[in-house]
């Protein structure tokens, strides 16, 4: 069994069992996002895990508290992760890394080394578990990937990084064994500066081994009060990364001292 401790009580994974169990995994997509429409509904659900997919809960007592939700892709080697979710009274408990760990350990044993999925990049929670946490890495930027979306996706529009997770690598094993490892970058130069809450004096012609990209404190908070700003971040940012992808870096680093910041890194050819 795969049991974790937290503060608020031991905490199961294991893969989802039943209609009621799917049926939960439903009402937990609502409060997490915020949607009168279920994302994935059960008769999704069911029949992709039925046909390989994983389709995993995070359980205190016979409550589901947490839902992970990945699918095959052409390339057998390949899952696309399409769901993380926490209920909010469980979150900072690290449910959402013992999810994904539960991920990794699954699909090595059916011979998949790399999982894929899509995440906002101004959100620093998102940030942290996937590139600091997890050792998550990104080169493909998406612009407006899913179009208009309601909930908590509402305000901006809804540009997208592309996670890579190696999972067979060092990189990901050394995360896996060593969770609170962390390193500075304090020195490190800026591609853009902040004042008063705004991206300012971007730059595009760096060609520094390593670099930031800064972020805003509470990107989700900024979309709900102050829209305009919220645009101004999702452009600026855009130009930045898709010129940095384009000229061979990659995000390979997370760190939230002196402000939340991705470590982009140049990439051998």
């Amino acid at each position: 069994m795969n049991i974790i401790a937290t503060a608020k009580g031991a905490v199961e994974i294991r893969e989802l069992r039943s209609i009621t169990e799917m049926i939960q995994a439903e009402a937990l997509q609502g409060l997490v996002w915020g949607l009168e429409t279920i994302p994935h509904p059960k008769e999704i659900l069911i029949p992709v895990q039925y046909e390989g997919g994983l389709l995993a809960g995070a359980f205190h007592q016979d409550e589901m508290i947490g839902l992970i939700f990945g699918f095959p892709t052409r390339d057998p080697s390949i899952q696309h992760s399409q769901l993380l979710a926490t209920r909010e009274d469980w979150r900072r408990l690290g449910i959402g890394a013992a999810l994904k760990w539960y991920q990794r350990a699954w699909c090595l044993e059916r011979s998949i080394r790399l999982v894929r999925w899509t995440v906002d990049p101004l959100r620093i929670a998102n940030a942290n578990l996937n590139i600091h946490i997890l050792g998550g890495t990104s080169s493909t930027y998406f612009s407006d990937f899913y179009g208009v979306m309601q909930g908590i996706d509402a305000g901006a529009p809804t540009d997208r990084l592309l996670i890579e997770w190696q999972i067979d690598s060092s990189r990901v094993a050394e995360r896996f064994a060593n969770p609170t490892e962390c390193s500075t970058y304090s020195l490190l130069p800026s591609a853009n500066d902040i004042e008063d809450e705004k991206p300012v004096r971007i730059r595009l012609d760096l060609d520094d081994p390593e670099f930031l990209v800064r972020l805003p404190d509470n990107f989700g908070l900024l979309t709900r009060t102050n829209p305009e700003l919220a645009l101004v971040w999702r452009l600026e940012t855009r130009k930045l990364f898709q010129t940095y992808f384009q000229n061979g870096y990659a995000i390979s680093g997370f760190l939230i001292s002196n402000g939340p910041a991705y470590v982009m890194e140049r990439q051998s050819s």
